[in-house]
């Protein structure tokens, strides 16, 4: 039997059609009934190409970068892992840019592709358990830096699911939304 939770070690879609759904954190409260699920086999997206840097990546932190890639239709929300592929760490991420993912108090965390080869590494998979929800078209930014030398391609592979939502007005009595963060944390950076 499937076990659907929020970062679960095995990668299924958290709610079915029927089920309802709630997008934290947002200014007034937001259900969804899921009216279908359908796959995002695979997406990669160079963030040294033009339509992102239009650099190369070095040891030092990039500049902000927009990865409008993953954008949704109105009344979707994307439910996907997100993984380097090349030699570099995503140093900084937010959605929107004033709602910063990967901060504590006084730390900001990275997220570091795996050592050997990525594409054959099983830790990649069960390890990384980087999942990102995309609701609509919420702005998405990061910031990268190589680990050992120049980079001319810096590769981040998306994989996930496509929730098709119809807003509701109400929940039955007894039905509890699955809450899922479409933002970054909104307390302190």
């Amino acid at each position: 039997m499937v076990e659907r939770k929020l970062y679960a070690k095995d990668f299924e879609p958290i709610v079915q059609p029927g089920e309802y759904i709630e997008l934290y954190p947002r200014s007034e409260r937001e259900v969804y009934v899921v009216e279908m699920v359908f796959p995002l086999p695979l997406l990669e997206v160079d963030l040294c190409d033009a339509d992102h840097l239009n650099a190369t990546l070095t040891t030092s932190e990039s500049g902000e970068i927009e990865i409008d890639d993953v954008y949704a239709d109105n009344q979707e929300l994307l439910h996907f892992r997100m993984i380097p592929r090349d030699d570099f760490a995503v140093t900084w991420l937010a959605k929107p840019k004033s709602r910063t993912f990967f901060t504590t108090k006084n730390k900001t965390w990275m997220l570091q592709t795996v050592e050997d080869d990525p594409r054959t590494n099983p830790a990649v998979e069960h390890l990384q358990l980087h999942e990102f929800f995309q609701f609509e078209d919420t702005e998405m930014w990061l910031k990268a830096k190589s680990n050992s030398a120049t980079l001319s391609n810096a590769r981040l592979e998306f994989f996930g699911w496509r929730y098709i939502l119809t807003k509701v007005s109400s929940v039955p009595n007894g039905i509890r939304p699955t809450k899922v963060p479409v933002e970054g944390y909104p307390g302190s950076s």
